[in-house]
């Protein structure tokens, strides 16, 4: 069930990376961009938490629409069912952002490989990293930063930013977060709430959820991903689910990348960094670790359903225990 009246601003990009004018069409040139994402991004002066979420392989724009307001909706209602347990979260008003990208190529599910390569040329070669990092350097432009003296750490004031990546949408995020990092000129941190916090950058992200990423499993072993491990604008851990039922993960990610994904079976690699969690059900709080950068949750025993064939699990995670997760590393964040 989604929430009629809840409002998902939308930014669509193009194959080569491009973002897109509203008709779809048009691309928006490059000097233009900030202006478009004032326009039509306008952050509220009343927003508590900005969601930026970015989704997967095989899905259509209007998927993806349906998709981030099914999961947003979920926020909201576990958000009013519940309030008490997220209380540092005061007065919550959310801003839900969805990017859009093409991310399907047949209607069988045989161009995971296809996709794969795709998200690569559009990360390495495109302009998602840009158009991303643009995205979140201009809500960061204009929020009001978390306060960090230790009087108002517990009392949350300011605004958060949070992203959400889905499958191949993971990568996009990460690679903008390793060129917002590397374009950012010195300041200090935004937030205390982590421990990662470096006074190289002048704002920070306050958390990165990835569910059902499409990465090899050893990806933060080595480059461009293992930069995540350095200091960088993610104030705050790699939090990432897995499942076994995602067949995406397990047999198409094999057969393209010779081992399967992180999404199947969590990160394996640098081992030293690693944490396992449990995803808790609604009811119980979460106990993060403070010192470890990548958390696998393990989330075997819940995302189950889907045909086997078209990717099993891959986009079972639009659950309450999801929102769950997201509102409460919004609450740690504060």
């Amino acid at each position: 069930m989604t929430n009629a009246n809840l409002h998902v601003d939308l930014l669509d990009i193009n194959a080569d990376g491009h973002l897109l004018q509203p008709d779809g069409r048009a691309t928006v040139p490059h000097e233009s961009v900030p202006q478009y994402l004032e326009q039509h991004l306008r952050l509220r002066e009343e927003t508590t938490d900005i969601f930026l979420y970015v989704h997967g392989w095989r899905t259509s724009a209007d998927a993806a629409t349906k998709n981030a307001h099914k999961l947003f909706t979920l926020v909201d209602s576990l958000m009013a069912q519940q309030p008490h347990a997220y209380a540092r979260i005061r007065d919550f008003q959310p801003q839900y952002v969805c990017v859009r990208w093409p991310s399907a190529d047949k209607w069988l599910p045989l161009d995971y490989e296809t996709i794969r390569d795709r998200t690569e040329s559009m990360s390495h070669d495109g302009h998602v990293p840009r158009i991303l990092g643009s995205v979140l350097g201009y809500f960061n432009d204009h929020r009001e930063p978390p306060e960090t003296n230790p009087d108002v750490l517990a009392g949350a004031y300011g605004q958060y930013l949070h992203c959400i990546g889905h499958s191949f949408g993971s990568r996009f995020l990460l690679h903008a977060i390793l060129q917002a990092t590397a374009r950012l000129a010195a300041g200090g941190p935004d937030t205390l709430a982590w421990n990662w916090e470096d006074s190289a950058y002048p704002w920070t992200l306050d958390s990165l959820t990835l569910f059902q990423a499409a990465l090899p499993a050893d990806s933060f072993s080595q480059p461009p991903y293992s930069e995540i491990l350095t200091h960088n604008v993610l104030n705050a851990p790699v939090v990432m689910t897995y499942s076994p039922s995602d067949t995406a993960l397990g047999f198409y990610h094999e057969r393209s990348e010779r081992q399967v994904a992180l999404g199947y079976l969590g990160a394996t690699a640098p081992a030293q960094h690693i944490e396992r969690l449990a995803i808790n059900d609604i009811q119980t709080p979460y106990e993060l670790p403070k010192h470890k950068r990548l958390l696998n949750v393990d989330a075997s025993q819940l995302f189950v359903k889907g045909n086997r064939l078209l990717g099993g699990a891959h986009s079972d995670f639009y659950r309450p225990e999801a929102a769950h997760l997201l509102l409460s590393l919004a609450q740690a964040a504060r």
